[in-house]
């Protein structure tokens, strides 16, 4: 079994019984989607899609990641690149952090930290978007046009990740909100 093959069956069970948001599709399937899309986009960009949402969503902790990540055979240096992504990939103003600030403010200071990450975490970053994006025009196409103009302005914005994965996802955004008038 490779290194890969190691944390994503480690990942998948971190997940376990979480489900993509409207579906009976495991929480994995989106984490893999993501790992596909990156992993030719930036070095380790599939180790990286496969785990950013690893601290957010369960209760993982960066430490934990960067040591499985060395059991799993990766190099030291490497774990430290992956963890430090994935830690970049995690939001920092969440409501339980910030719970003095409304939602909106929080969203509006999470656009701007995200302006700062490096360009292997904003190249996943984009797969993440154009795997959200599907997701939002099957499930939940209410608040699809809203939401496609807000990370359209959030593209605009992160510009130093693969420019052509950062392309489709601009591109799809746009095909998509015409879809929509």
């Amino acid at each position: 079994m490779t290194s890969a093959e190691k944390l994503a069956d480690w990942v998948e069970d971190k997940h376990k019984n979480q489900l993509i948001k409207s579906t009976l599709f495991p929480y994995f399937d989106h984490l893999n989607k993501v790992a596909l899309m990156a992993k030719n986009a930036t070095e380790w960009g599939y180790e990286i899609g496969l785990c950013h949402d690893l601290l957010e969503d369960t209760a993982t902790t960066s430490t934990e990641l960067q040591t499985a990540l060395v059991h799993f055979g990766y190099p030291q240096t490497v774990a430290d690149l992956i963890t430090a992504c994935v830690v970049e990939l995690t939001d920092v103003f969440t409501k339980t952090a910030y719970p003095e600030l409304r939602k909106k403010e929080r969203k509006k200071l999470e656009n701007k930290r995200l302006q700062t990450l490096s360009a292997a975490a904003q190249t996943v970053k984009y797969a993440d978007l154009i795997d959200n994006v599907a997701w939002m025009m099957k499930y939940d196409l209410k608040h699809a046009a809203k939401y496609l103009k807000k990370k359209s302005v959030l593209l605009t914005n992160l510009t130093l990740g693969n420019v052509y994965l950062r392309q489709q996802a601009m591109d799809i955004i746009q095909q998509e909100l015409l879809k929509l008038e």
